[in-house]
């Protein structure tokens, strides 16, 4: 993705100690940048991380791409009225983009989640990654995973000396078959004998 139509975050240079050295404009500006992240904030919770403007119409999502390029161009050029102006500019477009996604039926991402206990810890996989912070916030008590991170581990473990263990079970008993538990030892050792 181009720099210009990313999402900016505020990086807290008032800091001294992560940011020494940072001149009046710089923070200024980064300051000018707290009510847009706020909005986004929000606009992530209500629909989705960074879903909104998937919602819309392309004629909207094209002029929220155009503010925010340069929303980020007043950001690069450390001018705090400039940003600040952006900023209000860009919560406009978010608001605009909300009741247009509302007006249209639009549903927020999925909350979808298939909870499974293993060894005592509750794991939550979630259909649409993007609704995190929501499912989170119901659940904080669940260890979260992405359908893709799933695969991916699905992907590593086939890739093992137990992935092939498994599918040796599965091609002996049927598809049926299925891994219940997983001892301690360590299967990449050779066998002591």
């Amino acid at each position: 993705m181009d720099r210009k139509n990313q999402k900016p975050k505020r990086q807290k240079k008032s800091d001294r100690i992560l940011h020494s050295g940072q001149t009046q404009n710089q923070i200024m500006t980064d300051y000018a940048v707290a009510p847009f992240d706020r909005k986004a904030e929000e606009m992530d919770e209500k629909w989705g991380i960074d879903r909104l403007v998937e919602l819309v119409s392309a004629e909207t999502a094209a002029k929220y791409g155009s503010a925010m390029a340069k929303f980020n161009d007043a950001i690069d050029a450390g001018d705090p009225s400039v940003t600040a102006a952006r900023a209000q500019v860009c919560i406009r477009g978010m608001e605009a983009m909300d009741a247009e996604a509302a007006a249209a039926g639009a549903q927020r991402a999925s909350m979808d989640v298939w909870e499974v206990e293993v060894a005592g810890e509750l794991y939550g996989v979630m259909r649409d990654a993007r609704s995190w912070q929501a499912i989170k916030a119901q659940r904080p008590e669940m260890t979260l995973v992405s359908l893709r991170e799933v695969a991916l581990a699905l992907k590593y473990w086939r890739g093992s000396i137990a992935g092939e263990f498994e599918r040796s079970v599965k091609e002996s008993f049927g598809d049926g078959a299925e891994v219940v538990a997983v001892t301690n030892r360590n299967l990449e050792d050779e066998i002591p004998f």
